[in-house]
């Protein structure tokens, strides 16, 4: 019902990023739900399993409708899905969602397949915030450049990694601190070489000589004169708070990881404000290529 009210409202990309977006929110706690039964997280109340199953079936039926509907948008176009990076991605997802879920719900003793169950887990999120990435950057600006691409996957990626050091903050095992720290390193590098770098060329080559005068021209010059400088110093704090978390977390003792629930919740808050930024500079580059594109069309 979902699939499809947004389908009614939305027969463009914008629907097919709504269905992805609600995906990726759904594989977040079916990945946390899996971890927990796995005692990867600290386990909370309720029925870990259940909630697992459940949530699992209602992402690979969220996959599987994002997928159809893509498909469809691309026959309206008279296209076909596998000629785009983003619809070999889509169907690489879904065939990974098949085989991580179907044999679940089938199979008796899942004692053999449970190794194979977490792997297709885990490898499907890195691989999901990819396309969707890819994905909504293609629908803002056909044709996107490689570096803008660039910067776009890596701020998609950096949010999964966040998103994983918030949960291990949350939930703390006696592992914990380790995997944290190795997130937190993985946050500094795709923030930095992807957000950051990338960003940042592309900016100072390409958007401020070709972009920016069309925007300003065309009918939304705000979205530099205000978006761009918002992410502007946005861009700017992001990398020295990722980095801050990341050294803090590198010089934690062990006990008082686990010990000091106030030092945890400090932590956490700083990890969801990045978060918050990433996101947000996700939704303001969307907005800012938007505008760009509109411009574009206006000046043929």
């Amino acid at each position: 019902m979902i699939i499809g009210g947004v389908a009614f409202v939305y027969e463009n990309w914008i629907g097919h990023a709504l269905i992805a977006i609600i995906s990726l929110l759904l594989m977040v706690y079916a990945l946390t739900t899996g971890a927990t039964l796995r005692g990867r997280i600290k386990r909370g109340s309720g029925n870990a399993f259940k909630l697992h199953k459940k949530y699992g079936i209602y992402f690979g039926t969220f996959i599987l409708g994002s997928f159809i509907y893509g498909l469809w948008i691309r026959l309206q176009h008279g296209e076909s899905i596998l000629l785009s990076v983003h619809g070999k991605l889509g169907l690489v997802i879904l065939l990974l969602v098949v085989l991580q879920v179907i044999p679940s719900l089938i199979l008796k003793s899942r004692a053999r397949y449970r190794e194979l169950h977490k792997t297709l887990g885990y490898a499907l999120a890195p691989v999901l915030f990819i396309d969707a990435s890819w994905g909504l950057y293609n629908g803002v600006i056909s044709g996107t450049k490689n570096l803008v691409l660039l910067h776009s996957v890596s701020g998609g990626l950096a949010s999964l990694v966040l998103v994983w050091i918030i949960l291990e903050l949350l939930y703390p095992k006696d592992r914990s601190l380790s995997r944290v720290r190795v997130a937190s390193y993985l946050a500094v590098f795709f923030v930095t070489a992807g957000c950051w770098i990338a960003g940042g060329y592309n900016y100072l080559t390409s958007y401020s000589s070709q972009v920016k005068p069309i925007i300003l021209e065309g009918p939304y010059p705000w979205a530099h004169e205000i978006i761009m400088e918002m992410k502007e110093h946005v861009f700017v704090f992001l990398p020295i708070i990722v980095l801050a978390l990341s050294i803090t977390l590198s010089i934690l003792d062990k006990n008082n990881f686990l010990d000091d629930a106030k030092l945890r919740r400090a932590l956490t808050m700083i990890s969801f404000l990045a978060l918050f930024m990433v996101l947000l500079m996700f939704l303001m580059g969307a907005i800012i290529s938007n505008a760009g594109q509109i411009g574009t069309e206006g000046l043929r």
